[in-house]
């Protein structure tokens, strides 16, 4: 794409994730988000063949400060497992509590069938795993992939339930970090994930 195109889809996604703040997935209309960004229904088209991409590219471009965050926290040395698990969730669990729509939005890009959103949340959990892994470097490597699996389940799990009002931030972080510490615990690491 050359640098104009590429603004325009920027523009598109943040529009998107603007307006899915303000009222929430269900409420975003596509026409509203080529108005408010500027570019044409049809070019919007052009660049998103569905809602539900692009909305998926919403989300992908919002997670991204968090995943960078965590990613660089993740590389000290000399911080151990279970705290940088602890954090990782913490950090996760408030940017949803937040920003509630946009824990909205990630569980209905979980539940997609659109072939370019499963891809895209494909995409999304590749690098959320990749982040898990370093934080659990220190584990057995056999056990790594069952406890990263298992921290991504209960963390979408806890999102789920808290963007639903089904838990409060405190009982979602509570559900997180208890799972958390029996992984961890299982899975031979030292430290608390209280906190």
């Amino acid at each position: 794409m050359t640098p104009r195109q590429l603004a325009r889809r920027d523009r598109l996604i943040e529009t998107v994730v603007e307006i899915v703040t303000e009222v929430g997935p269900h409420g975003l209309q596509m026409r509203e988000v080529a108005e408010r960004s500027g570019v044409a229904l049809g070019t919007a088209y052009k660049y998103f063949r569905s809602r539900e991409q692009l909305m998926a590219a919403a989300l992908a471009e919002w997670q991204q400060p968090l995943m960078a965050r965590m990613a660089s926290v993740s590389r000290a040395r000399d911080a151990d497992t279970a705290g940088l698990v602890s954090a990782y969730l913490r950090r996760a669990l408030r940017a949803f509590h937040r920003n509630p729509n946009m824990g909205a939005l990630m569980v209905l890009m979980q539940t997609s069938a659109d072939p370019d959103v499963v891809e895209k949340v494909a995409e999304m959990g590749t690098r959320s795993t990749a982040v898990m892994e370093q934080m659990l470097d220190g584990l057995a490597p056999e056990a790594v992939p069952h406890v990263s699996r298992g921290l991504e389940a209960v963390l979408m799990n806890s999102v789920t339930a808290l963007v639903t009002g089904r838990a409060t931030l405190d009982e979602a972080l509570d559900r997180a970090e208890g799972v958390a510490r029996l992984l961890l615990s299982g899975a031979g690491s030292t430290g608390s994930t209280g906190g």
